[in-house]
């Protein structure tokens, strides 16, 4: 009695629910707070029933609140629900009648919130038609273009009304109607004149005769065709593009859809891209490619197009390069410079560069550091040269370095001096030049160190009295010889380099004079025909002898190996003797003679033919 009492006191309201489908029904008109362990939810179904409680033993084995405090942390109530709300999975008439919630607080009184459950049949399922009325079956719409229009019909058929039907775009309510009457409601919405934001807008037509059921609903997507809102190349503000070094370009493609299509272009010939990387981001295409420039490309435009496949414009971006190299020094050896310390001394630097240099930086073996400023060489491109004026001391002797810098970076290889103790030069190497007879005598000398200072080379002609009849000097070490000194014989030439710290050693050669030289030329030649003539008849006297030899020493060979097996009978030596004729003895039948005899007995030729 005291229940029931307490119970009446309570706020009703009548809800409705859509036979078999779920349904939720809340507890009170908000989000419900419980003040502590000992607070609770109960729900009960005509007084009488015990349906559900909250906290229960699966909710404090999940609870992470250390102050027990419990409640719902959903913020969109349209798919997240309060875990004090009662759920009835398909309801049926069986599910119609009052429910009770009651929230017992710990800290002040309980309240209680009463729903009457109402059953009612579904309304229909949502359609939706465009405007030519065309019933839409996909998931999206369009694709539409900027400035095109769009209208879509929304039908829904009612059966049990009242029926709530209602247009959202992006979750956000266009358009709403209550329908009090049963057959086909339909509701029409319009896109006018399309922009960028209708890109993949969510459109949905829900319709619901429930409270405490999700509503019927029918949905699409906006699908548009547009152009690029931007198309950048990124450089950082550096157009600069040295030589031979690769360098990653970005063309950034904002607002595109679908997604593009893009090329590079230097000079309006189509690159074929080293490296070429695309990024799909959203709203954001950005195609990476690896540009190596060379000296061709100086001054031309770099572009970056982009082509929509379902729109007929191209869209581009341009860039002017500026092609360059860093400063490159022009010698690149280590030179040698001789120092006096307390002395001034000046020494010059030279680089190559596309670009004017900044300035000259000359560092020192103790890393002191003076800078100078570049001069551009006239009548040399992109030449320039530095002058460093100073009194070196002690310290300075070993390594200096000159190097600059200009808009494309720092020198890679410095340019290189060897400090030294200046002293005399070194002899230089000077050698004849053998010129046709007409021509007057030319001496060229190549120089050796110069002892850090500028040398000049100097030569002088002796004659066999060794009095100078001619001497000459100058910077490049080549001399050419007066007429009336070509033409003299038994002449020698002395040279030697000088500078402001003295002088090398001396080198002597003898002079060959323009006769001389052409008296040996003929000389030469004649004795060199009389000595390849001697040389080859030679050849042929000795070839000659050694084919006689060879014939005569095989004739023989040949009669020796007749004569071994011949019959011989004893000779007449009276007979022959009384002939006059020559005694003819063989080894074999000479057995009988006296071996002084027979060993002087001549055996001509003819004898051999006889026996043959």
């Amino acid at each position: 009695m005291f229940i029931s009492c307490i119970m009446s006191s309570a706020t009703e309201r009548t809800l409705r629910a859509v036979r078999n489908y779920d349904a939720r029904l809340p507890c009170g008109q908000g989000k419900i707070f419980l003040d502590g362990p000992d607070a609770y939810v109960l729900w009960v179904k005509d007084d009488e029933k015990f349906l559900y409680r909250f906290p229960n033993e699966d909710t404090v084995a999940k609870s992470l609140n250390p102050n027990n405090i419990y409640g719902t942390s959903c913020v969109d109530t349209d798919h997240c629900y309060d875990d004090t709300s009662l759920l009835l999975p398909k309801v049926g008439d069986n599910d119609a009648g009052k429910y009770r919630c009651r929230v017992h607080y710990q800290g002040s009184s309980s309240v209680d919130y009463v729903v009457n459950l109402q059953i009612v049949e579904a309304t229909g399922t949502p359609k939706l038609f465009d405007e030519r009325g065309e019933q839409i079956v996909t998931p999206y719409v369009g694709p539409l273009t900027l400035g095109s229009n769009l209208s879509m019909i929304c039908e829904v058929v009612i059966s049990e009304p009242p029926t709530t039907v209602v247009w959202l775009r992006n979750g956000v309510t266009v358009r709403r109607i209550v329908s009090d009457k049963p057959g086909i409601l339909r509701e029409r919405v319009d896109i006018v004149e399309a922009s960028r934001d209708e890109l993949d807008a969510h459109y949905q037509c829900t319709a619901s005769n429930a409270d405490v059921t999700d509503a019927m609903a029918a949905s699409v997507v906006v699908k548009m065709y547009l152009p690029p809102l931007k198309v950048e190349i990124r450089l950082n503000n550096n157009l600069n593009f040295e030589v031979g070094q690769p360098r990653v370009v970005d063309c950034v493609v904002v607002g595109c859809v679908p997604t593009p299509t893009i090329n590079w272009y230097i000079g309006g010939t189509l690159l074929k891209a080293s490296a070429h990387k695309e990024l799909h981001d959203g709203n954001y295409t950005v195609s990476s490619l690896t540009f190596t420039a060379s000296k061709r490309d100086n001054k031309k435009w770099l572009s970056c197009r982009v082509h929509n496949a379902y729109l007929p414009t191209i869209y581009e971006d341009n860039v002017t390069l500026n092609v360059g190299h860093r400063p490159t020094c022009i010698t690149a050896d280590i030179r040698m410079v001789g120092i006096t310390p307390g002395e001034e001394e000046e020494i010059s630097c030279a680089v190559k560069s596309s670009e004017p240099p900044r300035q000259f930086k000359w560092t020192f073996p103790d890393q002191r550091s003076i800078f100078t400023s570049p001069t551009l060489v006239p009548g040399l491109t992109n030449t320039y040269t530095t002058t460093l004026t100073w009194v070196p001391t002690n310290s300075d002797i070993g390594r200096l370095e000159c190097s600059t810098e200009n808009e494309f970076g720092e020198q890679k290889e410095l340019c290189l001096y060897n400090l030294v103790l200046s002293g005399a030069p070194t002899a230089p190497i000077c050698r004849q030049v053998e010129l046709p007879p007409s021509e007057d005598i030319q001496i060229s000398c190549e120089p050796g160190w110069d002892g850090g200072s500028p040398q000049s080379f100097h030569l002088e002609v002796r004659n066999s009295l060794g009095e100078i009849v001619h001497r000459d000097a100058n910077t490049s070490g080549n001399f050419t010889l007066p007429t009336d000194v070509s033409t003299t014989d038994n002449l020698t030439v002395t040279t030697f380099a000088q500078n402001s710290r003295g002088k090398s050693t001396e080198q002597s050669m003898p002079l060959r004079s323009t006769a001389t030289y052409y008296q040996n030329d003929r000389r030469t030649t004649f004795w060199e025909q009389v000595l390849i003539l001697s040389t080859v008849t030679g050849f042929a006297v000795i070839s000659a002898a050694a084919g006689i030899y060879t014939i005569i020493s095989r004739r023989r060979d040949q009669r020796r190996n007749r004569l071994e097996g011949l019959f011989h009978r004893e000779p007449d030596f009276a007979q022959e003797r009384a002939q006059g004729s020559v005694l003819e003895c063989h080894q074999g039948s000479c057995q009988n003679l006296i071996l002084s005899t027979c060993a002087n007995v001549a055996i001509p030729v003819s004898s051999y033919d006889n026996l043959n």
